[in-house]
């Protein structure tokens, strides 16, 4: 299975894969500026631990944000105009027809209680300050972490320096770090000296301390401080005047640079290369090459994990990245060792994500699908960076267009349109002559606009493109840019349209154009069930499975079981309706598919209020609606579809009453796509359970709680803080905190928001 539809890493702390050491003064000014300022900026040079502290201070704050601390990871990200999508993404936000990503975050952080952590600023400072200035201004209840080497000058902001370790912190931080690389070494009298000595000409900077501590590998303790002695009395001409911080870190960086080989130095410089973090097969790809043959690049880089240069991640340690102050320093040696200076490695870098983009269109068809969107994910920092580099590089554009095109069922899955279209109209601006890239480019950005419920400009962009595809000679793109129109048509009350898109799909099946006829096969099955003719929307799902049943395919595949079940809702057939929605429910799971997950939770919704089970109902609008707003559902666009919708969240907000319906509703919208996943599967399971009762068990659900606990449970649900819930059940306020604890640590959830969330899940809410 996929990691949960929606789930795009979104905007969870990471864990912390490392000890911590010191910082309690740090963390205590954090907690302690957040009572009076909602902007705090933690200040100080590269390497010296903003980001491990403001992690380490924001997963202390969650008590104080009932709506969760959410990650934006900046260091990657080199444009800012892509900031407000960005922070969209992180928040798990639906993009909305006609809303700027800013408006749309705006939008959804107001009367929200929640910490935005802004990591590694001051490259895109400007930007930074703008938004988080907005954000202050917009959005009451929000607060914003933020790390940066200079302050963000915002009005309002509270600005915590991070110094450099105090001594006896940074004495065990080496310490940690050498028992890594030397089994057994400790902090002794025999060493204590020598170890204060070598910290303090480190300027107790983290950074610093972790190279240091991976040449004992190579000498002694003793040896290691005279070597570093003799280095930083060198630089300062003998005399004890003290280096300035920042040439401190830069000579330890040039010291570990130095007792790398020539071969790993010039994998580090070619390494400065990626945006973000990579893959070996990257690495080889494009980091080998003449000096450097690429069956050499492994034994290299295993050299500079060795050496701390590069980090391994993930459980299975089968990625790498550089640290950024790392990065940089590779970057700035990058033209010294290169003859062209780095012009050929960059354009190595292109080629390999042009081809990742390329691999993924050519493998969309198979069960390579799923793997290749979780590929995409995880490199989509360096897609970002391959698309800028085409955008400025002459002669380029062209195919720079073609990857943002290629890239469009991610997009679309990961509920990224606003970032796709903006790569693709920055291509179109510069790609203004007819060619497939052009004719691809505008097709894609006219099915956004579909999917987004942008009637006008899907009608502009597929006329469009027809014409582009027609003078470039590309049959595929024209024949689905034609059947679109056909189908827009139909939507407008022509009645030519859908004996148009009739002759469209003959022609693509005479073709063997798989990819629209399939695409035209469920789109085709919504319109023609909102123009009353179900019995052939269902054919046309039918069809539309045969074709891909097989093929391992997962999105399109999901789609059009959407497509059927939602039509077979229309039609009637409520049970076959829920088992084909359910289907593409877990279909959308694998790719990550928010828009099919979104529009089978509404018509789950419309299942569970017609069999009286509000609350279900009302949770799973809350998750649909959040995932992606009527306001830019092509569900818009549907009129029948709309009707039902629209006449069952009311009926259900009725039932419930305004502030039931709004809580549950809440709930629903913190759910991530696992969690709604999880229920959907339990509730098919169990189908002869009461449906009060019914509502989605998990192993780790109400079985396991006490009575009490249940009781707690269902009030922390419902808001309630500690205090309330001790009032409300006249015990103490220790016990109230007692038993949420006891509950958090059974559910093995982490926060209340949880709780409430998988209480529902476990069926306690509608038991209670």
């Amino acid at each position: 299975m996929g990691f949960g539809f929606g789930q795009r890493r979104g905007g969870q702390l990471p864990a912390e894969l490392t000890s911590f050491v010191g910082r309690v003064d740090e963390l205590t000014q954090v907690r302690a500026a957040f009572t009076y300022a909602r902007l705090v900026t933690l200040v100080g040079p590269g390497g010296v631990g903003k980001s491990r502290t403001a992690l380490r201070a924001a997963a202390g704050l969650g008590e104080r944000f009932p709506d969760g601390v959410w990650l934006a990871e900046l260091s990657a990200l080199r444009d800012p105009e892509l900031i407000p999508a960005t922070l969209a993404a992180v928040l798990e936000l639906p993009e909305q027809s006609g809303m700027a990503p800013l408006d749309a975050v705006v939008a959804h952080l107001q009367g929200r209680r929640l910490l935005i952590v802004l990591d590694t600023c001051e490259h895109l400072v400007d930007a930074c300050a703008m938004l988080s200035d907005i954000l202050l201004r917009e959005a009451a209840d929000v607060c914003v972490l933020a790390t940066s080497r200079q302050p963000l000058d915002v009005p309002g902001e509270h600005c915590c320096p991070v110094a450099p370790l105090a001594p006896d912190d940074a004495v065990e931080l080496f310490a940690q770090r050498a028992a890594s690389v030397v089994p057994g070494f400790a902090v002794r009298e025999g060493n204590r000296e020598q170890l204060l000595a070598l910290t303090r000409r480190l300027d107790c900077i983290p950074l610093a301390l972790e190279l240091a501590a991976v040449r004992l590998r190579a000498v002694s303790i003793e040896e290691l401080v005279a070597r570093l002695d003799d280095r930083f009395q060198v630089l300062t001409g003998g005399r004890r005047t003290a280096l300035s911080r920042h040439q401190t870190l830069r000579t330890a960086i040039d010291w570990s640079h130095e007792l790398c080989t020539p071969a790993e130095q010039l994998l580090w410089a070619r390494l400065s290369v990626f945006a973000g973090s990579f893959e070996l097969a990257a690495a080889e790809q494009v980091c080998g090459g003449g000096e450097l043959p690429v069956g050499e690049v492994l034994g290299q880089l295993i050299g500079l994990v060795d050496k701390s240069v590069v980090q391994r991640l993930g459980e299975s340690g089968n990625r790498y990245r550089l640290l950024d102050t790392l990065r940089e320093y590779g970057a700035e040696r990058l033209g010294a060792v290169e003859g062209d200076g780095g012009a050929a490695l960059r354009a190595r870098h292109f080629a390999y994500y042009r081809d990742l983009g390329r691999r993924f269109e050519e493998g969309f068809f198979s069960d390579r699908q799923p793997a290749l969107h979780r590929a995409v994910g995880a490199e989509i920092a360096d897609l970002r960076a391959a698309l800028e580099y085409a955008y400025a590089t002459e002669g380029r554009a062209a195919e720079g267009l073609r990857l943002a095109a290629r890239l469009w069922p991610y997009w679309r899955a990961s509920g990224a349109l606003s970032e796709g279209g903006y790569w693709m109209e920055k291509g179109l601006e510069l790609v203004p002559e007819d060619c497939t890239a052009r004719a691809w480019g505008l097709l894609a950005t006219g099915a956004f606009a579909v999917w987004t419920a942008d009637l006008a400009t899907a009608v502009e962009r597929m006329a469009l493109s027809l014409e582009s595809a027609v003078r470039a000679g590309d049959e595929e793109v024209a024949l689905f840019a034609e059947g679109y129109a056909s189908g827009l048509a139909a939507l407008c009350g022509e009645e030519t349209g859908l004996a148009a898109l009739e002759d469209v799909r003959r022609r693509m099946l005479a073709n063997g154009t798989l990819l629209g006829l399939v695409v035209m096969g469920y789109e085709g099955a919504l319109l023609r069930a909102v123009l009353g003719d179900t019995e052939g929307a269902l054919d046309l799902c039918g069809q539309g499975l045969a074709r891909l049943e097989g093929t391992g395919e997962r999105q399109i595949y999901g789609s059009t079981l959407m497509a059927q079940g939602l039509v077979q809702w229309l039609a009637g057939e409520r049970a076959a309706g829920v088992a084909s929605l359910c289907r593409g429910l877990e279909a959308a799971s694998e790719v990550d598919e928010v828009l099919v997950a979104a529009m089978c939770c509404h018509g789950l919704a419309w299942a569970a209020a017609r069999d009286g089970r509000q609350v279900r109902a009302a949770w799973l609008f809350g998750y649909a609606e959040n995932a992606r707003r009527l306001g830019g559902d092509p569900i818009g666009m549907l009129p029948t579809l709309l009707e039902q919708q629209e006449a069952t969240r009311k009926a259900v907000r009725e039932a419930l009453g305004a502030g039931p319906f709004e809580r549950w509703h809440a709930v629903g919208a913190r759910l991530s796509g696992q969690q709604v996943l999880d229920a959907v599967r339990a509730d098919v399971d169990t189908p002869g359970r009461p449906p009060a009762q019914r509502g989605g068990r998990r192993a780790t659900g109400a079985d396991v709680l006490t009575r009490r606990e249940r009781e707690v449970a269902v009030l922390v649900a419902q808001g309630l803080s500690n205090r309330e819930i001790a009032e409300r059940l006249v015990i103490s306020k220790r016990t109230a905190d007692a038993h949420v604890e006891h509950i958090l640590a059974k559910l093995g959830v982490g926060s209340r928001t949880e709780i409430a969330a998988a209480t529902e899940i476990a069926g306690v809410a509608e038991a209670g």
